[in-house]
């Protein structure tokens, strides 16, 4: 197996270079904090949706997913990070369960874990939370078994951060860790109007192009490159062939960027004008997300969705 490394370096000399594929290496703990400050830009429109959508259908929500009114209940969730959100949910499972409920939360940030095990302690003692520090696109997770019904929440829009191929492994990872009659609630982003899916991803006060720097940041302290963030630019573009916003990091001029780690001493050349796709946004049709989910052996039972359409909560489940 090729080490991560050896996979940066490899994805880093492909022509054209492409890091998309290793959207983990965003989440460090710095990344984890910008991103948090994406989620508040006026142009990030998914955040504002989707928690609309949870604060006017959780009960709705829980209810269905739960299945059964005798049913007890547990929510995972891949990708908590401060699990902000997560805590509309979970008021409403503490309302039907009428009692404690158990939440582990996955992710690769132990600075976030630890945020989202603080607030929710305070604010909603009953839950109890089970932190797994794990990247759930690369690791497994495991849920221990239970006498009743698991709820995987996949929220943010972040199955969209991933290829088509990824994000399959990812729901077969999910259908695996499930027994029959078991649900995953999963967030998509439509495709819709371009001009604002690009703004979304370029908001006017450069948060998510720092977010896309903060890549570099990280080769350079934790993989011995030696980029300079000055000689770059941030540029998202809409490839309307794949559906998906690409985020790229231009070179400002033609240069050489050296790697020194374990292997030795490595050297990328950048011509002027050449982009790293630091990582693709996709967006869905019903179409493509409903064939993904039955590929990987759920089936839809109930779409809720904002005002625009433009974000789909989709409740589905191991048959």
């Amino acid at each position: 197996m090729m080490s991560v490394a050896k996979e940066i370096f490899t994805s880093l000399s492909d022509r054209p270079k492409n890091l998309s594929n290793l959207q983990w290496l965003h989440y460090d703990d710095e990344g984890s904090i910008i991103f948090e400050k994406i989620v508040l830009q006026d142009e990030y429109y998914i955040t504002r949706s989707e928690r609309r959508i949870f604060e006017l259908n959780s009960d709705d929500i829980i209810v269905k997913a739960a299945g059964d009114e005798k049913n007890r209940l547990r929510i995972a969730e891949l990708g908590s990070g401060t699990a902000t959100k997560t805590g509309i949910l979970l008021r409403a499972a503490l309302k039907y369960q009428r009692g404690p409920i158990t939440y582990f939360p996955i992710d690769v940030s132990t600075t976030a874990l630890d945020e989202a095990q603080s607030s929710l302690n305070y604010l909603l003692p009953d839950v109890c939370v089970m932190p797994q520090v794990k990247n759930y696109v690369t690791d497994d997770f495991i849920l221990p078994s239970f006498d009743g019904c698991t709820l995987v929440i996949y929220i943010g829009v972040s199955i969209g951060n991933s290829s088509k191929e990824e994000a399959k492994n990812i729901l077969h990872h999910v259908y695996e860790q499930l027994k029959v009659g078991d649900a995953l609630l999963l967030s998509v982003d439509m495709c819709h109007d371009p001009s604002v899916l690009l703004s979304t991803y370029n908001d006017k006060n450069g948060v998510v192009a720092d977010f896309q720097f903060n890549v570099l940041r990280r080769l350079n302290r934790e993989f011995g490159y030696n980029f300079n963030l000055d000689q770059f630019r941030y540029q998202p573009i809409w490839n309307e062939h794949k559906s998906s916003v690409e985020q790229h990091l231009q070179s400002l001029c033609s240069q050489q960027v050296k790697c020194i780690d374990q292997f030795g001493e490595k050297t990328l050349h950048f011509d002027k004008g050449e982009t790293i796709n630091m990582i693709d946004s996709y967006k869905f049709s019903i179409e493509e997300i409903n064939m993904l989910l039955n590929i990987t052996g759920f089936t839809i039972e109930h779409i809720w969705n904002d005002e625009h359409k433009w974000i789909n909560v989709i409740l589905a489940r191991k048959l």
